[in-house]
């Protein structure tokens, strides 16, 4: 400590006469130097605080602390470091910027019944996303880049083809979100967004992010019971000769604390969609006579109920998912349920989880375009198995299987088996 303090006296003493000596007194200069050492001094006690705290968690087992609490426990020593070298932590564009992303690679297999088809591919997604918060964190403008080989809403899967080629990237996230603490539990978003809907993948892919603006208010006033009640508006598909494809959608529910470890969420969601049967072209399994859906229209009424648990020290969930297309006037195909089960989480190394879900849903129950691709949107029934294991903390490996098969048409009773073998590291 003495050596180092010499060294730094030493320096910041030239430093000084260097720029100031012409100007100053010789008793101008020793009340500088006196600060300086007094400075020194402080910084000589921080640094032996900081050797303490690094030397403790040297010698903390991983059960005491895990590795990101380690690293956030470096991170701080850093950046009390560069603080009392007189630096900012960051520039100033950067204060409350995050980046954070995830990268998968999967094994996708497809067996049909005869076996005479089977399809074996290597994929991958890549995510890199920023985002920044002003005026205590009231205001949140963020973006997202993703990996993907069409225009697809339901997939940022990347095929391994196209003989080493390229591979694109598109703009999967682009919103500004605004929480006024004034007015606790309102929140208004607006353009590329994470999906807003308290909702299962029935009804939304994982990977669908809507368009549009979307608000919804929270009230905590009633203790354990937290009602809710949103509405937003969304652009589906822009059509200069014909009215555009449009969707407004609406939502209430409330979530209830039972106790300290039983949450119970249901909420009530009803989806407007214009025009859809006319402007969008992905129709999928949607059914079609002549190039046109037979569905009348779109109008979903979906009702959702979440609950999550604790048993034999365990996190626990379950859900049950039931919707109706309400527009669809011709009668048929038009309604849909599911339900799943959750044992177990992932946030740390040696973590577990298992699920199961098991859906049925007719052809015209809710726009194919949007839901679920990998159980294989809409005429659809079948089971998923699932199971998720943390490598670290941040790589986890993952397995699904899934055994499903159309509820009508000419391929009914034909079944499909689709294994999904991920490897996911996020960052």
């Amino acid at each position: 400590m003495q050596q180092g303090r010499a060294v730094l006296l030493i320096v910041a003493i030239i430093l000084i006469v260097g720029t100031v000596a012409d100007a100053a007194t010789q008793e101008e200069l020793e009340v500088i130097v006196r600060r300086l050492e007094q400075r020194v001094a402080a910084q000589d006690d921080k640094i032996a605080a900081q050797q303490r705290t690094i030397d403790q968690l040297k010698t903390k087992g991983s059960k005491q602390l895990s590795e990101k609490q380690r690293r956030e426990e470096i991170r701080k020593i850093f950046k009390e470091m560069k603080a009392d070298a007189g630096a900012r932590e960051v520039p100033g564009w950067l204060e409350n910027f995050t980046i954070y992303g995830d990268l998968r690679l999967r094994y996708h297999l497809e067996k049909p019944d005869d076996h005479t088809q089977d399809k074996h591919r290597g994929r991958f997604r890549l995510r890199v996303g920023a985002k920044k918060t002003w005026l205590d964190k009231q205001l949140e403008v963020g973006f997202r880049l993703a990996s993907g080989s069409s225009d697809d809403p339901t997939s940022t899967n990347q095929t391994f083809t196209g003989n080493f080629s390229e591979k694109q990237v598109w703009i999967d996230l682009a919103y500004a979100k605004y929480q006024p603490k004034a007015l606790k539990g309102f929140m208004a978003v607006g353009g590329k967004m994470k999906n807003p809907f308290v909702h299962t993948n029935m009804i939304w892919d994982s990977d669908v992010n809507p368009e549009g603006v979307w608000v919804v208010y929270r009230y905590g006033g009633l203790g354990p019971v937290e009602p809710f009640a949103g509405f937003g508006f969304f652009q589906l598909h822009h059509n200069s000769d014909a009215a555009d494809a449009t969707l407004h959608a609406y939502q209430a529910g409330a979530t209830w604390k039972v106790t300290k470890d039983v949450k119970w969420t249901a909420a009530l969601a009803y989806y407007d969609y214009g025009h859809y049967e006319d402007n969008f072209s992905r129709a999928k399994s949607n059914t079609e006579v002549g190039g046109h859906l037979t569905a009348e229209e779109f109008n979903v009424l979906n009702l959702t109920n979440k609950v999550s648990w604790k048993a034999f020290n365990l996190p626990m969930s379950a859900y049950v998912d039931y919707a109706h297309n309400c527009g669809n006037e011709l009668g048929g195909q038009s309604d849909a349920f599911a339900v799943g089960y959750k044992v177990g989480k992932n946030k740390k190394k040696g973590d577990w989880s298992a699920s199961y879900k098991y859906a049925y849903i007719q052809a015209n129950a809710t726009p194919a375009a949007f839901n679920d691709s990998d159980f294989g949107n809409t005429n659809r029934k079948g089971h998923q198995w699932g199971a998720k294991y943390n490598l670290l903390d941040s790589v986890t490996a993952g397995v699904n299987l899934f055994c499903t098969e159309p509820i009508s048409g000419d391929e009914q009773d034909e079944t499909q088996f689709l294994v999904l073998g991920d490897l996911i590291w996020k960052f």
